[in-house]
Formats: C-alpha cells, sequence, structure tokens
C-alpha cells in the first residue's frame, strides 16, 4: 500500500475512534499493518448495548477500491450475515452492502467515501427493522423473544473467542434522565375498575390507565408509572401503548388511530392519524436484567427510561424519547383523551406478573428534548431529604445483622435490588419556614455530596430491625455564622429526631411511620440493661462509617 494511501487509512481510523458517540465503534490496529480490529455497540434493537467483533481490511488499491468488513458475530439479519462462509477471505465482504462494491462490481463505492462511511452503514443496516435488499423489495427483520435470546448467544459466543485480540470495552454512551414532579398513572384490567399494583401475564392481558390530555401547555399536567420488570422472561410480549384507543388496535391498523408503542426487545412503532404506522428499533431490549422502567409523559413527549439492579440513577431509554407529542409529531390532539396501555402476553413459559411500584409522584424525562420552561420544577421545597445508602453499604450492613440474628425470617428485606436510606429531615419535622429555611440554607448547597454517617447500634422488636445512627455532623456555613451560633454550624436534622435505618419488616403490613416511633422508644429507653443478642437493643462495639448520598425527594 502507498504511504499515501496508508496514511489516508490512519486518519480515517482515528475519526471513526473519535466519533464514538455516533459510531460507537473502536478500531485497533493490528501487527498486518492493512488489517484493524474492530469492535462496535449498536444503539438500538436486538443487538443495542452488545459487543460485536470484526476485523477491517484495506485493499492495495485503496481507496479505488472499498475496504473489506468481516463481523465475526452472528447478528441472524439476512444482508449482515449472507456472506458468513467468507470470513476469512481478505477479498470478500461477510455482509451485502452496495457501499461494499466498487462501481465497476455493481456497487456504489467511489475514492472520496470514508471507513467512517462503511461503519455508518454497518450500523443503519443493525438498527432498522426494514432491511434493503439487493434485489426486491426492503425486508422486515423485526425482533422477536426468540431471536433476542439467540442473538445473545451468538454476541457471548464470539466475544469469548476474540476478546484478546479487541481493546478495552468502551463506556457506552447513556443521557440520564431529569425527574420531574409527575402525577401517577394509575391501570385497571381492560373492563374493570379495580385499580392494580400487579399487572399479570397469563395468557393475552390488556391494562389501562385513566384518560390523560396531552398539548395543553396553559394548564400542563405530567403522568408517570414506575414498572418493576424483573419477572419478564423470554417467552412475554410487553409492550407500552400511548393512544386515543384504549386497549384497542395496538398496531395501528385504522385510519384514525393515534399510537406510541415500544417493547422489551427495544422495536417500537408510531403513527398519527390517516398516517400509516411506522416501525423502528428504539433503545436496548429492557428483558436483560433486572430493571425498574418509567414511562413519563409529558405535553411534548412520550419517555422510557430505566434503572439497573443496585442503582439510583435512570437513564434514558435510547439517545431520544420515543417520540415528541407537538403538533408537528402527531397532529393538533388537543382535547383528545389518550390512554397508556400496558399490553403482556405469554407465548411461552410460566405464568407471572409485573409490580407497579409507587413513583414517588416523579417522572424521568429527556430535558434536551422538551420545553424545559413548561418543565421546570416548582419552587415548593423537598418533601424529604435522605441519605441513600447505596448497593453495597446495604449488603455489608444486612451481614452485620445477620450476625446477631436479629429479624432472619422476615419477608421485607432491604437488598441489592432496594437499598436502604435514611431520612434526615422531612416537611412534617418543622414549621414551613423554617423548614423552607433549612433546606435552602444547609441542604442545597450539600445536594448530591456524600455525607458520612455511623452506624452505632440494632434494635429490633417482632415487626422490625432498624439501625441507629449518630448524627453526621453540623455542617459549617462560615466564620461570621459560626460567631452567631456559638460555634456552631446548623445541623442537618431536627434536634429531637433519632437518625434511624429501617432495613427489615415482619411483612408488607407494618405501617411505614412504626420503624420511626420503634427507634424513638428505643433511643429514649436505651439506658436501661438490655439484653444484646435476641432481644431488642445491640451497641456495636465500634461504629460503623459509611458514606451516603444526600438526595432530594420531590
Amino acid at each position: 500500500m502507498a504511504m499515501q494511501s496508508l496514511l489516508r487509512v490512519h486518519r480515517e481510523v482515528q475519526d471513526v475512534n473519535d466519533d464514538f458517540h455516533s459510531l460507537r465503534t473502536i478500531l485497533r490496529e493490528t501487527d498486518h499493518k492493512a488489517k484493524w480490529d474492530f469492535i462496535m455497540f449498536p444503539n438500538d434493537g436486538a443487538l443495542s448495548h452488545l459487543p460485536l467483533i470484526g476485523e477491517l481490511v484495506i485493499p492495495e488499491r485503496y481507496p479505488q477500491e472499498p475496504p473489506v468488513l468481516h463481523l465475526f458475530t452472528r447478528t441472524l439479519r439476512w444482508n449482515v450475515d449472507v456472506y458468513q462462509s467468507r470470513i476469512r477471505d481478505d477479498t470478500h465482504s461477510t455482509m451485502c452492502f452496495d457501499i461494499l462494491r466498487s462501481k465497476a462490481n455493481g456497487g456504489t463505492w467511489n475514492s472520496e467515501y470514508t471507513i467512517t462511511c462503511l461503519f455508518a452503514s454497518l450500523m443503519q443496516a443493525l438498527v432498522t427493522p426494514m432491511v434493503p435488499q439487493d434485489h426486491g423489495p426492503d425486508k422486515p427483520e423485526f425482533v422477536t423473544m426468540g431471536r433476542l435470546e439467540e442473538v445473545k448467544q451468538h454476541v457471548e459466543k464470539t466475544y469469548r473467542a476474540h476478546k484478546d485480540h479487541i481493546p478495552h470495552l468502551p463506556i457506552i454512551p447513556t443521557i440520564p434522565a431529569v425527574p420531574i414532579p409527575a402525577n401517577a398513572l394509575t391501570f385497571t384490567a381492560l373492563g374493570a375498575e379495580e385499580v392494580l399494583k400487579s399487572l399479570d401475564f397469563e395468557s393475552e392481558n390488556k391494562y389501562i390507565s385513566q384518560a390523560i390530555y396531552l398539548q395543553d401547555y396553559e394548564q400542563p399536567q405530567f403522568w408517570s408509572t414506575l414498572l418493576d420488570l424483573r419477572n419478564l422472561h423470554p417467552g412475554v410480549v410487553f409492550s407500552a401503548i400511548l393512544s386515543n384507543k384504549p386497549g384497542a388496535d395496538l398496531v395501528g391498523k385504522k385510519k384514525n388511530t393515534i399510537l406510541l408503542r415500544n417493547g422489551v426487545t427495544g422495536t417500537a412503532a408510531k403513527k398519527r392519524a390517516d398516517q400509516a404506522l411506522v416501525w423502528f428499533y428504539h433503545g436496548k431490549p429492557l428483558n436483560d436484567q433486572n430493571l425498574s422502567l418509567s414511562i413519563t409523559i409529558t405535553n411534548d413527549q412520550f419517555t422510557m427510561a430505566y434503572k439497573t439492579e443496585g442503582s439510583e440513577k435512570f437513564w434514558v431509554h435510547g439517545d431520544t424519547p420515543i417520540s415528541k407529542l407537538g403538533e408537528a409529531q402527531i397532529g393538533d390532539v388537543k382535547g383528545i383523551p389518550f390512554y397508556l396501555t400496558i399490553y403482556l402476553k405469554r407465548k411461552s413459559g410460566h405464568e407471572g406478573f409485573i409490580s407497579v411500584l409507587d413513583q414517588n409522584e416523579t417522572g424521568y424525562i429527556h430535558a434536551n428534548l422538551t420545553t424545559l420552561a413548561v418543565h421546570q420544577p416548582t419552587s415548593r421545597p423537598p418533601k424529604s431529604v435522605r441519605l441513600n445508602l447505596g448497593c453495597e453499604q446495604t449488603t455489608r450492613l444486612q451481614g452485620v445483622i445477620d450476625f446477631y440474628g436479629f429479624g432472619l425470617d422476615f419477608k421485607v428485606q432491604r437488598s441489592l435490588t432496594k437499598p436502604a436510606h435514611l431520612t434526615l429531615v422531612s416537611a412534617d419535622d418543622l414549621p414551613v419556614e423554617a423548614y423552607t429555611n433549612i433546606i435552602k440554607e444547609v441542604y442545597t448547597p450539600l445536594l448530591d455530596k456524600a455525607v458520612e454517617v455511623e452506624i452505632t447500634a440494632i434494635a429490633a422488636d417482632e415487626d422490625c430491625v432498624v439501625l441507629l445512627a449518630n448524627t453526621p455532623g453540623c455542617y459549617e456555613k462560615g466564620e461570621k455564622d459560626k460567631e452567631k451560633s456559638g460555634g456552631e454550624g446548623e445541623p442537618t436534622f431536627p434536634k429531637d429526631k433519632p437518625l434511624h435505618v429501617t432495613m427489615r419488616l415482619r411483612n408488607d403490613s407494618i405501617m411505614a411511620d412504626y420503624p420511626a416511633t420503634f427507634a424513638q422508644q428505643v433511643v429514649e429507653d436505651h439506658t436501661r440493661d438490655w439484653v444484646h443478642v435476641g432481644d431488642t437493643y445491640v451497641q456495636l462495639p465500634q461504629p460503623i462509617k459509611i458514606k451516603c448520598d444526600l438526595k432530594f425527594e420531590v
């Protein structure tokens, strides 16, 4: 290869690596100057967030001749896998794209194209349900639950075989979801009235929300639900459909149906009145792990956000909301009632359910793609301020409780999936003015910062197990303020309120405020001669220091 061509290749390879947010591809030079290993992470569909392995081969006559692309990972997509038998042929690509053939050979490649163009074409072929064919119309290659499982097996097998020849896995770009105040969506079975907290999948089940209205910017209302998807398995079809037809026409066959939908495979669709349904892939499949799924509907966007097991953060599903909800996207729908339908169809496997969790009056949106002026949080203070212990801290403290044998048979326990938290102050603790001031002066400057807490004791009775904590210190406001207050900063909690962490409850019937009442009683009377093991109160030999994140609960 001529030196000039080699220099061009290196520049183009660097361009691909520098544009990881768009191309999701990293190229790595090999001992062979004309070959490059690559790893790619598609951003939508069945292969989203999964590592695909392959190699790029630069021909001697580059750029007059196109590069050769070998994708080692089987994708189960026809035009991508069609020439897998030529995976070691340095003169022939394993996929069937026009851009991989020169014009002399019936293709579209010309010397002005770049390596970036090739990977953009590959990415497009992986993330669209309708795949262009050399002969005949586009071919649909929709993801199914069974195909999704098979694809994941091929990905894992190929990655294990080639992981020694690829670069370290890069961090996949994700977009943090922004919390906003939102009303709770409630669900009933089709034709019923009882509000449900558990949505069963038995055969084919549909659950319908209350009516909501879009595009009302004078009196905006925002809606959300939080679903626990951990019980989903590959035999269950799941879709969330926002439509003007509650529980009906879920694939938009009727002319006047308006809908937006998304499912666990990442296959999505949208339709406006009198227009055809458009299918596309959106985001990662949602049955890959134990996820909590938030669905939020505002005046101008329908957003799904997910939180992985053990995480406290929600991430936007896909790079954008499933759709904007303005007139340009879905027409003028002011005054038309819309409904969120949760569709569950069990095609195989065991019966089960997904839980509707308490969304704490919060939804999650893509802040960069919404009308921010409409969605600015209100100026009212948060309902409470708390410290989130996190999954590792929670697991560590559960081990301490197990050592003393408290509440081993209790049904409700903090865990990796449901980390514990410690409430510092709530709106019920103080008068409105005092509460507003402490939020503004003390907590706001510390928002999202780590606070160290000392766990000093364990208390238990027949209904709950709690941890007692020392105060996390006083946060000083400055030398002048210290002088005014006698040398002490503003306390981070009401002085008469014991700090406690609820770790275990006998069952769900225990009232939410009972652990706090119990902790108060223990603190007030902890000087009596308690029997340590198996009784009510154990003073730990040494305090356990943990660091927690300070969070506002809106």
